[in-house]
């Protein structure tokens, strides 16, 4: 019984961007290692898809990314209330990026500065009722659409954090394993 040999895809029929971009490195025999490029195109990619999923929702409550997140970051804390300097930490952004989305956020009444108690060259931020309120309501609608991780399961989800954790220990994001 012969078996049937079927013809590998031609760059035409290649329907994925990786794949795509694999056909064309090997045959190029391009240098380097193939399957970390291929592995940070297709992050990068799906980074896209992600928050453009993500922002979509969060402009329907007059919000970005970054005031999302340190409006979580706020009411993740004990008390509501960071210093701007560790919310610029956390969110992995300059100070003047801090700066100016506390300043849009404040605006909108839904934070407030105060001075540090102890620390004359330190603000804190808190979150206000409103904050907290605009928050749980985009926080209803990111759960509405998985925080953009359409179809997937616990597995998945536990995989991925596992995958994710040890590239960002190997990076130095963190100082210990999850």
């Amino acid at each position: 019984m012969a078996t049937r040999r079927t013809a590998s895809p031609t760059p035409d029929t290649i329907t994925d961007p990786v794949d795509w971009a694999q056909h064309y490195w090997r045959e190029q025999r391009l240098s380097g290692d193939e399957q970390h490029f291929l592995a940070m195109s297709s992050l990068l990619r799906y980074q896209r898809i992600m928050v453009d999923l993500v922002e979509g929702k969060l402009r329907e409550h007059g919000l970005n990314m970054t005031d999302y997140l340190l409006l979580m970051t706020l009411q993740l804390s004990e008390a509501g209330t960071r210093l701007i300097s560790s919310l610029a930490r956390s969110l992995m952004v300059h100070a003047t990026t801090a700066t100016l989305a506390t300043d849009r956020l404040e605006a909108k009444k839904l934070l407030y500065r105060s001075p540090h108690p102890t620390d004359r060259r330190a603000t804190c931020v808190t979150i206000t009722d409103a904050g907290r309120a605009l928050l749980h309501e985009a926080t209803v609608s990111l759960d509405a659409v998985e925080f953009g991780l359409p179809g997937s399961t616990s597995v998945d989800l536990k995989a991925l954090m596992d995958v994710l954790s040890t590239l960002r220990t190997a990076a130095g994001d963190t100082g210990r394993p999850r």
